[in-house]
C-alpha cells in the first residue's frame, strides 16, 4: 500500500499536482481491520483453539465473528485486539 501511495505522489509531483496536506510531511500508515476481516485475513495463521486460548473468547464465538453472523461488543473486540497486542510484543522480545 505504502509503495502504491508513493507511486501516485511521485506522479502527482512529476504533473505539477497540488499535494494533499497530508502528504507534504511525514505520514504513517494505519491499518484498521473489522473484527469479521481480522479473523479471516489470519484464518491459516490462528486456529479458533488458539485464538480462544489467547482471548478466552470461545471458539464457536469466534466462528460467529469471523463468518459475520455475529458482531462482538465493543469489550469482545477490545479483548481480541488486546490479546493480539500482547502476543506481538512478546514476540518482537524474542531474539534467536
Amino acid at each position: 500500500m505504502k509503495e502504491a501511495i508513493e507511486f501516485h505522489l511521485e506522479g502527482m509531483r512529476e504533473d505539477g499536482d497540488e499535494m494533499p496536506t497530508v502528504f507534504k510531511a511525514d505520514y504513517e500508515l494505519v491499518y484498521r481491520f473489522d473484527t469479521e476481516s481480522l479473523l479471516r485475513h489470519y484464518n491459516g495463521i490462528f486456529t479458533n483453539a488458539a485464538l480462544e486460548r489467547l482471548t478466552g473468547i470461545n471458539q464457536r464465538q469466534l466462528q460467529r465473528y469471523a463468518t459475520g453472523i455475529s458482531k462482538p461488543r465493543e469489550e469482545q473486540a477490545r479483548k481480541i485486539e488486546s490479546a493480539l497486542h500482547h502476543l506481538g510484543k512478546e514476540l518482537l522480545a524474542v531474539e534467536l
